[in-house]
């Protein structure tokens, strides 16, 4: 991409982590009134996943640690080695697509952690992931990604009734937060998004489906 070329990023998907995957997916059934779609192994990070499309090219991941898989020779993204056995799931963080992931994050001075091609079956991408597993602000930052692939998940996903009506943030950073997403021409849906300034610090997500509105609150 040429620098001059124009920045975009938009909203992609909602990540929810379970310690095992079907009572990660359960958790969404249960609240939501929908069924999830098998996704797939992540194997440099030993998870993996089910889905559930949104609206447009969204969609709603749940990602737990795979059990068949090797313990990575490193930490799992997400903050997922600190998930116990028993525990809930719960909303651990949202993730936004750009079409300069290089460019997106050397404008950013929260710590993004590296950039990382990945790929798993007709799906490519690049990610930025923090050595650290840890999600930049505790999961009220989003993951930036970038995808390389002609289609994308939601592309393969059957149409749900389940549509995003709101993320909310609070975080003692949010007005550095809200100026990068503004610096790289971040777009969200429907204006949703409130990232607010105060001493606490929250993540929640609101989704609307036949069933119910429902929200899912994660406390950092």
């Amino acid at each position: 991409m040429n620098f001059q070329d124009k920045l975009k990023t938009t909203f992609d998907h909602l990540i929810f982590g379970s310690y095992f995957l079907q009572d990660g997916v359960d958790f969404i059934c249960e609240r939501l009134g929908v069924r999830l779609e098998k996704g797939g192994q992540h194997l440099t990070m030993g998870t993996h996943n089910a889905l559930l499309r949104l609206e447009d090219s969204t969609y709603l991941e749940v990602i737990a640690i795979d059990p068949d898989l090797p313990k990575p020779q490193r930490p799992r993204w997400f903050d997922m080695d600190n998930l116990q056995p028993g525990s809930e799931p719960k909303f651990l963080t949202w993730v936004v697509r750009t079409n300069d992931i290089q460019r997106a994050v050397s404008l950013s001075s929260l710590q993004h952690g590296t950039i990382e091609s990945l790929q798993r079956g007709i799906y490519q991408w690049q990610i930025a992931i923090p050595e650290d597993g840890q999600m930049p602000l505790q999961g009220v930052a989003p993951t930036i990604i970038q995808w390389h692939s002609q289609t994308h998940p939601s592309q393969t996903l059957p149409l749900s009734d389940v549509t995003l009506e709101a993320i909310e943030a609070t975080h003692p950073r949010a007005t550095e937060l809200n100026t990068w997403l503004n610096k790289i021409g971040y777009k969200g849906i429907f204006n949703a998004h409130t990232i607010a300034n105060t001493e606490s610090c929250a993540l929640k997500v609101t989704l609307r489906s036949a069933k119910e509105i429902v929200t899912f609150e994660s406390f950092v």
